[in-house]
Order: structure tokens, then C-alpha cells, then sequence
């Protein structure tokens, strides 16, 4: 939004608002802490079930149901509208959308240029049952407390992988390949392994195995409102230069892994903050609780919408691009987007959510959070 409104380069407000993307940050690594958890879990000796069809038909319900949704959405704007909003309106756009590979192929439309990181989940989907199979040998016959470590210098290694390769985009020929390496799962890889770190160092609480009882590492499980506001510092320092230009110009190598660092700083400190010892019980008490779902349950269909609603509301009030009110904006851009994805959310997505968790052995599950 404030790159439609021109308002990315106004200032610190427009800087922090230039890097909303940060949300796709904290996005991945929320989806690998919870789709690590049992991995993790047996790793060390903790009971969990899984099973790989199980797993399959659950991401796809999550995933697809709202996704095909508002692609209907997107392509009936680009048709109605016509002009720059169906410049790659064509059969083959529209397939490399079906298959979710418009992260790969740099073919999406002007309103779900967003969904790019859906390209980048659905293949961590993929590769996560695989690299836990892999690290299953290594894990094997160890302590609790060794197989965590173990899993922490894994988490590592490919989090230094993932830097390597943004820091790397200067060197590969094709604009376009750099992209796509920037926007992938190995491109991002720091940001999954930040959260499937968090994930080993909570269960191996849980389990009564921590991976350290150093004085900082208690300190920062226990101080979730320093979390938060380190959190706002750090955004605030990846609002500047440092993590790259506001608009669309592409970041150089070093940029990159700049901002691959800062945004995954500031996952890690939000996550680390909601999961603060005898926290969730506490929200779950509180009068806020309530809201907090619902909004859980509907930001994936906000995150789909928004650039639509955008795009149809300048079509519609006729505003002008890098001209537009911000507040106006905002504000209508926040009732529409949040109203369409709570009738995705109530129509659609609950439903196939809950004939998914009815399979074989799993309860109906809360809500919200959600990958």
C-alpha cells in the first residue's frame, strides 16, 4: 500500500511501511516452527504422529481452498479492468497460477504479485518431510539434549546457506534469476530454520531437556514486552538504507542478506515473545482472546485480498498511482479486505479445514494459530 500510495519514501512512517514485508519473514518462520514441532518431538524422544498423507491433505486445505478463491477474484479484475491489470492475462498465467508457481516463473498478475511466497511455502511443505528424514540418522541414539544441539547447528548450517545464496544474487547473469533466487525457499532459508530453531528449543524445554540454562537465554524466554520492543527497534533500523531501496528497485547482494537478517530478528523476537512461559494460558483467559482468533483465522485471506481490493479501489475512485490518500486508503482497503476474507474464512476455509482434521486419528483443531 505504500508503495501504490508513493508514500514509501516519506519519512520513518513511510520507510516502516515500506517494510510490511516483513510480515512474509515472520509468515515463514511461524509455518516451520509449527510444521517442525513434530519432527522435533521425535527427535527427542517426545510421542508425535504424523503421517505423510495426513500432512499433505492439511497444507492443501489450508492453503488452496482461499487461494483458488480469490485468484477467481483477481482474474475477473483483470478481465473487467483491463489495461496494465491484465497485461499477463492468458491461459498460461492463469495455469502457472493453478499450480502455484508464479514464484518461480516471475509470471503473476498486478494484484497477486504477493503470492510469491506461497510459491516459496508450498515448496518448504515439500522439502521439510524430506530434510527431517535426512536428519534422522545423524539424531539417532543421541541424548535429548545432544539430538536438540544437533538439530540447532542443522538449523544453522542452512540459515548460513540461505544468507549465502542472497548474498550471491549479484553474481548470477539474469535480473530474472536473481529474483527468483531471492524469492525462494533456499533464498529464505534462514528464515525457516530460524523457526524450526525455536521450535528445538521449546519442545527440549517442554520435554525437560533445555538446550541451555544460560541467564540470557532465560532471560529472553521470560521478558516477552523487551521482545516486542526490540522487535520495533529492529524494524525501525530495517526501515533505512541499510536493508535496501523502499521501492521496487532490487536490492544489491549485501542489502539482501542485510534484510534477510533484520526481518528474521524480528520474527524471532515476536515468536519468542508469544511463546513466553504461561502466556498462552493467560491470553486465553483474557478478553482478547476472542478477537485474536478471528484475526488469526482471516490475515491469510487478508494477505490474498488486499492487493485486489487496492487495485480495484484506484480502478473505481479513480486515484491516481503514487498520488493516492494514504489514509483513505488504508482504511478502505482494511473493511474490504477484511470482509471478504471473513466470508472466505466462514464459507470456505472452516469447512474444508474441518473435514481435513476430521482424517484418521486427529481432533478438530482451535482455530487459530495457524501456517
Amino acid at each position: 500500500m505504500a508503495f501504490w500510495t508513493g508514500k514509501s519514501s516519506a519519512g520513518v512512517i513511510g520507510g516502516l511501511a515500506a517494510r510490511g514485508e516483513l510480515g512474509v519473514a515472520i509468515f515463514f518462520a511461524l509455518s516451520a516452527f509449527l510444521l517442525s514441532a513434530p519432527f522435533v518431538r521425535r527427535a527427542i524422544g517426545q510421542p508425535a504422529r504424523w503421517s505423510l498423507g495426513t500432512y499433505l491433505v492439511r497444507r492443501a486445505a489450508r492453503i488452496m481452498p482461499a487461494y483458488l478463491f480469490a485468484l477467481v477474484g483477481v482474474v475477473t479484475a483483470a478481465a473487467v479492468l483491463g489495461g496494465a491489470a491484465a497485461d499477463v492475462l492468458d491461459v498460461r498465467t492463469v495455469l502457472v497460477h493453478l499450480v502455484v508457481g508464479q514464484g518461480w516463473t516471475g509470471r503473476t498478475f498486478q494484484s497477486f504479485t504477493q503470492t510469491w511466497s506461497l510459491t516459496t511455502e508450498v515448496t518448504f511443505y515439500l522439502i521439510l518431510p524430506v530434510v527431517a528424514l535426512l536428519l534422522a540418522r545423524p539424531t539417532r541414539g543421541a541424548t535429548p539434549t545432544a539430538t536438540a544441539h544437533r538439530l540447532l547447528v542443522a538449523c544453522g548450517v542452512v540459515a548460513v546457506v540461505g544468507l549465502v545464496g542472497q548474498g550471491a544474487i549479484d553474481l548470477l547473469p539474469s535480473p530474472d534469476d536473481a529474483g527468483v533466487l531471492a524469492t525462494s525457499a533456499a533464498g529464505h532459508a534462514a528464515w525457516f530454520a530460524l523457526g524450526a530453531a525455536l521450535t528445538v528449543v521449546i519442545e527440549a524445554e517442554h520435554a525437560g531437556h533445555p538446550v541451555s540454562r544460560r541467564p540470557w537465554l532465560e532471560a529472553l524466554r521470560t521478558s516477552p514486552g523487551t521482545l516486542v520492543v526490540l522487535a520495533g527497534v529492529l524494524w525501525l533500523v530495517a526501515s533505512t538504507d541499510v536493508a535496501g531501496p523502499r521501492g521496487l528497485e532490487p536490492a544489491n547482494g549485501l542489502e539482501s542478506v542485510a534484510a534477510e537478517v533484520l526481518y528474521g530478528l524480528v520474527a524471532g523476537c515476536l515468536l519468542l515473545a508469544a511463546t513466553t512461559r504461561g502466556l498462552t494460558e493467560l491470553l486465553t483467559d483474557s478478553p482478547a482472546a476472542g478477537p485474536a482468533r478471528w484475526l488469526g483465522d482471516i490475515s491469510y485471506a487478508v494477505f490474498l485480498w488486499h492487493v485486489v481490493v487496492i487495485q480495484v479501489s484506484f480502478a473505481v475512485l479513480d486515484l491516481q498511482l503514487f498520488a493516492a490518500p494514504f489514509g483513505l486508503t488504508l482504511v478502505l482497503t482494511t473493511v474490504v479486505s477484511v470482509g471478504l476474507a471473513h466470508l472466505s474464512w466462514s464459507l470456505l476455509e472452516r469447512p474444508v479445514l474441518a473435514l481435513a482434521h476430521r482424517r484418521r486419528y486427529a481432533p478438530v483443531p482451535q482455530p487459530a494459530p495457524r501456517a
